[in-house]
């Protein structure tokens, strides 16, 4: 669940892409009272970076309210 601001979705995007992750898909709600939720589909790949400390940088970014993993592979 990320906040609705300008920029934000592309903040966590650029995140992802530091980590060499490849972005499979991206799928957001319509956002209910400033709220939306995202989901990722994430291909870790062989150059990808730590995953936990991708994760904690993602929870760390402002707007970001929550974060899961849904399915591993």
């Amino acid at each position: 669940q990320i906040s609705d601001e300008m920029g934000l979705l592309s903040e966590l995007l650029a995140v992802v892409a530091k980590y060499h992750a490849n972005i499979l898909t991206i799928h957001q709600s319509i956002p209910v009272n400033n709220i939306a939720n995202i989901s990722l589909s994430i291909e870790v790949l062989e150059g990808t970076g730590n995953i936990t400390k991708l994760l904690d940088e993602i929870k760390s970014c402002e707007g970001v309210y929550e974060v899961k993993i849904l399915a591993r592979e």
